[in-house]
C-alpha cells in the first residue's frame, strides 16, 4: 500500500482584511457593471433623441439641455426635430467621444473590483486600470472643451454654456488618481526586489 505524502507547505490563513476587500468589493462590482451598462445604454439614448425624437419636452438651447413637462420651451430652446440632418449628424461624434470616457470609466472599475474581490490588490495589473481611470476623468473634463472648439469653428455649436468648474475638478481628481497609479506601481516594484534578496 502506498503512501502519499504532501510536502507543500500550508496555505497562510486569509487575514481579516482581505476578507473584508473581498467582500465590499462584489457589491461594488455589481454596482460598476451596472453603471457601466447604463452609461451605454444612456449614449444610445441620447443618439436616439438627437437623431429621431419628434416630440416637444426634450430641447436644446445655448443654456443647455432642457426637460419641459408642458411641452412649451421658451423661445430660444428648440426640439431636436426642428435641427437640421447636418446639424444632427455634427453631434453624434460630439456624444459619442462624451460617452467614452464614462462608460471605459466604470470599465475600468468594474475591473479593478473583481480582482479586488479575487483577492488580488498590489497588482501592476490593478495600477494600470487605475492609470486608466486617471486617464478616463482627464478626458472626461478636457472633451467637451475639445467638442466645443471644434463645433464652435464649424458653425454647429447650439450650447453656449460648455465650460463648468467640475471640469477643473475633474480634472485635478484625474491627474491625482494617475499619479496614486503610479506610486502603487512603484510600491509593487519595491516589494518585488526585496523578495527577490530572500
Amino acid at each position: 500500500m502506498a503512501a502519499v505524502i504532501d510536502l507543500a507547505p500550508p496555505r497562510p490563513p486569509t487575514p481579516p482584511s482581505v476578507r473584508k476587500i473581498r467582500a465590499a468589493s462584489r457589491g461594488f462590482e455589481v454596482l460598476f457593471t451596472g453603471l457601466f451598462v447604463f452609461f451605454i445604454l444612456l449614449a444610445i439614448f441620447s443618439l436616439w433623441i438627437l437623431l429621431f425624437y419628434r416630440g416637444d419636452i426634450l430641447t436644446i438651447g445655448p443654456r443647455g439641455g432642457m426637460i419641459t413637462t408642458s411641452g412649451h420651451p421658451p423661445p430660444d430652446f428648440l426640439p431636436f426635430r426642428s435641427y437640421r440632418l447636418d446639424q444632427k449628424l455634427a453631434y453624434v461624434p460630439d456624444v459619442i467621444v462624451r460617452a467614452l470616457p464614462s462608460i471605459f470609466l466604470f470599465w475600468n472599475l468594474r475591473r479593478l473590483f473583481r480582482h479586488y474581490s479575487q483577492g488580488e490588490v498590489f497588482t501592476a495589473r490593478n495600477a494600470r486600470l487605475i492609470q486608466g481611470m486617471g486617464v478616463c476623468l482627464i478626458a472626461d473634463a478636457a472633451l467637451p472643451f475639445l467638442c466645443h472648439l471644434i463645433l464652435s469653428a464649424t458653425g454647429y455649436e447650439i450650447d453656449k454654456m460648455w465650460a463648468h468648474l467640475e471640469a477643473v475638478q475633474e480634472l485635478i481628481l484625474g491627474a491625482v488618481v494617475f499619479v496614486i497609479a503610479l506610486v502603487m506601481q512603484a510600491g509593487r516594484e519595491i516589494e518585488e526586489d526585496r523578495e527577490g534578496f530572500v
